[in-house]
C-alpha cells in the first residue's frame, strides 16, 4: 500500500476534511482552557480586598490613594489570605452609581466602603413648611443599613465585640494558642479544598503566616483603641428614617467611622481620600473649589461570603491609612 505523503494528497486532505481539522483544534482548546479553570485556585470574596467609595468622593484615581493602597498590600499590612486588592471608583458612574452600588453589595464585592458626612441634596423632604435634606450618611444606610456593620464596641453583634471574640478564642492565660491556630488552618483548607497547599513545605508555611494573621488582628484592636482614645477618629452615631413610612426609624446607632473629626489632626487624609467643597475667600469674597477630608466616614461592608475572621482585614487597612496620614 502506497501511504506516502506528497503534495497532492495534502491538499486533497485539508480540501476535503479542513473543517474537521478546525473543529478539533477547537476542540483541543477548549478543553483546556476547561481544565485549566477548574483546577485553577479560585479567589474568594476573603480573599480579595476591596475598597469603595461613595460617589460624592473625589474619584479614587488619585496618586496619594493609589500609593498607599499599594503600599497596604506589598508592605504586609493585609494578612497572609489578601491575595488581591481591588477597587469599585462609583464617583466615574454617578449617571449610574444607585446600579452599580446595588450590583457589588448583591454578589458580596466591598470591604470598606468611605463617604463624606455631607447633606444629600437628592434627598429632601418636608418638615413644617421647610425643605430639609437627609446627610449621604443617612440615605446610605436607609438603603444598606443591613450590608454594613454595627460598629458600636458595646453592641454583641457589632465588629469591635465580634473581632475581640474571634481572636479571643486563640488565647489562653495571655499567650498564643498556636495548636488551636493549627487545627482551625488545616480544617479551613481541607473544607475549602485549598489548592496552595499541597505540600508539607507550603502547609507549614500557611500554618506560620495564619500565626502572624491572628496576632495582626490582636495587635490591631489594641492599635485603633489607641487611635479612638487619642480623638484621632471616632464614631458618628447616626438615623435613618424612612420619610414614606410615617417617619420610621429603620436603623439607628453608630455604623461609621469617622476618620477626620478634627481637621488640625487628621486634615491629611484629604490626599488620600476626599471630596471637592466651596469655600469662600474672606479677603477676597471668591468662592473656591478645595478638597477637603473634614468628617470623611468609612463603613465596614458586612457578607456571609466572607468566612468569619476575614472580615477584620479592615480594620489592618483603615489602621494603615491613619498611620499614613499621621506619618508613623
Amino acid at each position: 500500500m502506497d501511504a506516502k505523503i506528497t503534495k497532492r494528497r495534502l491538499a486533497q486532505m485539508l480540501s476535503y476534511d479542513w473543517l474537521k481539522i478546525v473543529a478539533i483544534i477547537v476542540a483541543v482548546i477548549f478543553a483546556w482552557a476547561l481544565v485549566f479553570t477548574t483546577t485553577a485556585t479560585r479567589i474568594t470574596p476573603a480573599q480579595q480586598f476591596t475598597v469603595m467609595n461613595y460617589y460624592t468622593n473625589t474619584s479614587l484615581n488619585r496618586g496619594g490613594f493609589y500609593s498607599s493602597y499599594q503600599k497596604a498590600f506589598t508592605n504586609g499590612v493585609f494578612s497572609h489570605e489578601v491575595l488581591e486588592t481591588n477597587t469599585v471608583d462609583l464617583t466615574i458612574s454617578e449617571e449610574y452609581y444607585a446600579t452599580l452600588l446595588q450590583t457589588r453589595v448583591a454578589t458580596n464585592e466591598g470591604d470598606v466602603l468611605f463617604i463624606p458626612d455631607l447633606l444629600d441634596f437628592t434627598s429632601a423632604y418636608e418638615q413644617n413648611g421647610e425643605t430639609l435634606y437627609d446627610t449621604h450618611l443617612q440615605t446610605f444606610l436607609r438603603g444598606y443599613g443591613y450590608a454594613i456593620y454595627n460598629l458600636d464596641p458595646n453592641a454583641e453583634d457589632g465588629f469591635f465585640q465580634q473581632m475581640e471574640n474571634y481572636v479571643n478564642q486563640y488565647y489562653v492565660n495571655g499567650q498564643l494558642n498556636e495548636e488551636k491556630v493549627e487545627q482551625d488552618f488545616l480544617a479551613r483548607i481541607k473544607k475549602n479544598k485549598d489548592k496552595r497547599y499541597k505540600k508539607q513545605a507550603q502547609i507549614d508555611a500557611g500554618i506560620k503566616a495564619d500565626k502572624e494573621r491572628i496576632q495582626k488582628y490582636t495587635q490591631a484592636l489594641t492599635e485603633f483603641y489607641g487611635y479612638l482614645n487619642a480623638g484621632l477618629v471616632c464614631f458618628t452615631n447616626v438615623q435613618a428614617i424612612d420619610r414614606e413610612d410615617d417617619n420610621k426609624v429603620v436603623f439607628e446607632g453608630q455604623y461609621f467611622l469617622n476618620l477626620c473629626p478634627n481637621e488640625a489632626t487628621m486634615g491629611g487624609l484629604k490626599d488620600i481620600f476626599g471630596y471637592e467643597t466651596q469655600i469662600v475667600n474672606e479677603e477676597t469674597g471668591e468662592t473656591q473649589t478645595v478638597v477637603s477630608a473634614v468628617n470623611m466616614n468609612v463603613a465596614f461592608f458586612k457578607f456571609a461570603a466572607v468566612e468569619e475572621g476575614f472580615a477584620y482585614e479592615s480594620l489592618l487597612f483603615v489602621n494603615h491609612i491613619i498611620r499614613t496620614v499621621q506619618g508613623l
